[in-house]
């Protein structure tokens, strides 16, 4: 193997800053409609964590990978994305929870004349209660990650009403098929099979 272009002079991705489960006021970094895979549409809301130990951790993450990539984009776990209607056609409920804890949160109203802006969200608080979930990293081992689960207004979460959900485990392939290399486990570096 050859050595990549500009190896030496580019920088490693450093550890990440890991936030636990729990309550935490967020903030509204930006927001938008956008059409899902399945022609639905949705709310896609960019946050941060707004208040305590973790404030900003997810600008850190996006300035520490945008040091390597130009084209970086926002942390997926800051990204929460949330269908307008359900599969009825009628409002889903989640998509209201949002809104109407946005709208306690910040004294504000979202809906006027039927009508609401998406921008007017920017830089508005919500109460995120964040959980665990399992993941397969691309080695094929098992890591977690924290995940915004349930939106509540800033007040549930000031007041510890909020209970953190359990952690959502990894669905895993029990696949026992001894002709697939891949399931098979490698003993020694004779046994790789490349």
């Amino acid at each position: 193997m050859e050595k990549p272009n500009n190896y030496d002079e580019t920088q490693v991705i450093g550890d990440f800053e890991f936030l636990e489960p729990g309550g935490y006021i967020c903030k509204i970094k930006n927001a938008k409609e956008e059409t899902s895979s399945t022609g639905k549409a949705m709310l896609v809301v960019a946050f941060d964590i707004a208040e305590g130990e973790h404030e900003g951790i997810y600008q850190r993450r996006f300035e520490e990978i945008s040091k390597n990539d130009i084209k970086a984009k926002w942390p997926n776990n800051g990204v929460h994305r949330i269908m307008l209607e359900n599969s009825e056609g009628n409002t889903n409920k989640f998509f209201k929870t949002f809104i109407t804890s946005v709208e306690q949160s910040n004294n504000f109203t979202f809906w006027k004349n039927n009508k609401g802006d998406v921008k007017n969200l920017k830089d508005k608080l919500f109460g995120g209660i964040f959980g665990e979930e399992e993941y397969e990293k691309m080695n094929g081992e098992i890591g977690t990650t924290t995940k915004l689960v349930w939106i509540r207004t800033t007040a549930t979460i000031e007041d510890g009403k909020y209970t953190i959900p359990e952690p959502k485990k990894l669905i895993r392939n029990n696949s026992n098929d001894s002709n697939d290399i891949f399931n098979q486990a490698i003993t020694s570096d004779d046994d790789l099979p490349f």
